[in-house]
């Protein structure tokens, strides 16, 4: 009896830290952004802002992409906080020279009034392992609904055969935006 307990105990601590994982994984608000080294930084939030399309950060971190050089002579970094759907704060680090590629939840596109089913970003995987499968979902939309059973056949392929998945979509419907977390074989029913 013991024994189980024990074991249920460290299952479910597991399944936390997976939830945790992928919950940091993607999607989330551009909070703000530094660019510069030690005390040596300047605000760039709206520069970064700036390089987003449809939720999607690329670019590379250097002087002439920021039009500044507050660290003259020192290796610099650029530092992305990012607000997750749980409400969670994540701060990335990019040296100097290194190229961000970040998928972000889009800021725009949807306003107040719409009342219609759209999928803004939809992910699955488990522990750091996922796909994006935004434009699978938005395939599946009948009649502004999506139901599906949630497993590696509907959405086309396992991102990581060694851990239990989940699908986290971001959606817009009757003037809200929403998010809904499915595990592995559960069932996926919008709105």
């Amino acid at each position: 009896m013991k024994q189980r307990l024990i074991q249920g105990f460290f299952s479910g601590l597991a399944c936390m830290f997976l939830l945790a994982g992928f919950a940091s994984a993607q999607g989330g608000e551009l909070v703000a952004a530094e660019f510069g080294a030690g005390n040596r930084r300047i605000d760039v939030t709206q520069q970064v802002r700036s390089f987003m399309h449809d939720g999607v950060l690329r670019f590379d971190v250097t002087d002439q992409t920021f039009g500044a050089d507050p660290a003259r002579g020192h290796v610099k970094e650029l530092f992305i906080r990012i607000k997750h759907w749980d409400g969670n704060v994540e701060e990335f680090r990019f040296p100097e020279y290194a190229h961000v590629n970040l998928v972000l939840d889009p800021d725009r596109g949807y306003e107040w009034h719409d009342r219609e089913l759209h999928i803004m970003r939809a992910f699955y995987g488990g522990a750091g392992h996922f796909v994006d499968v935004t434009e699978q979902l938005r395939g599946m939309t009948r009649e502004g609904r999506v139901f599906i059973v949630v497993d590696n056949r509907s959405m086309g392929g396992d991102p990581d055969p060694d851990v239990r998945k989940m699908l986290r979509v971001l959606y817009w419907h009757d003037g809200q935006r929403r998010q809904i977390v499915v595990p592995e074989h559960g069932e996926l029913r919008l709105p």
